[in-house]
């Protein structure tokens, strides 16, 4: 299925947590401090740098406490900031995670064929009579879609006007349900 993305806006990287960046951040600390220490990195045969050798040598190393606190409270002030600046961070904390799912895009549904669209509308129809019209403007759109060949359904905007109690609500989340998109459970 085609994937296309739904939001606008960069997702945080959940993997750039506060402890992932202290071990960066500590890690370009020692590689500071290693010289002014004396620690030289070992040489292989070929006289090139043993980068593998030489980590072993720097993890021997441990900072200053001073140093090692300031490097926390540094990644935990890069993390806070990062977070101030999503535009995920205007938004409640349940809204958050309810579209965080969406970071990577969304899937387009569509319908295989005219016949599917037909069958689809009938069965519509048959538990919503009285929402004919309704299932009318969604029927004709499904087979253009399917006729054009577009990647995923695409539907009009839809407004139900109604008195309350008449099924508008439960009419929508069947169509949904019907042609196979997820619902939001509200």
């Amino acid at each position: 299925m085609t994937r296309i993305p739904f939001a606008l806006f960069p997702f945080p990287d959940p993997n750039l947590s506060a402890d992932v960046i202290e071990r960066r951040l500590r890690q370009h600390l020692v590689r500071l401090i290693a010289p002014k220490i004396g620690i030289e990195p070992p040489l292989n045969a070929d006289g090139t740098i043993d980068e593998a050798g030489h980590e072993v040598m720097l993890e021997s190393i441990d900072p200053p406490y001073a140093k090692t606190k300031r490097l926390r409270e540094r990644a935990a002030r890069i993390v806070e900031h990062r977070a101030e600046r999503s535009p995920l961070s205007r938004l409640k904390i349940e809204d958050r995670k309810r579209i965080t799912p969406l970071r990577d895009g969304v899937e387009l549904i569509g319908i295989p064929n005219e016949h599917r669209a037909d069958e689809l509308a009938a069965a519509l129809h048959a538990e919503f009579p009285w929402m004919g019209a309704a299932t009318e403007v969604v029927w004709h759109p499904m087979r253009r879609s399917v006729q054009r060949g577009d990647a995923g359904l695409r539907l009009p905007p839809i407004l139900l006007d109604g008195p309350p109690g008449i099924g508008k609500s439960h009419w929508a989340r069947r169509l949904g349900s019907l042609i196979g998109v997820p619902g939001m459970g509200l």
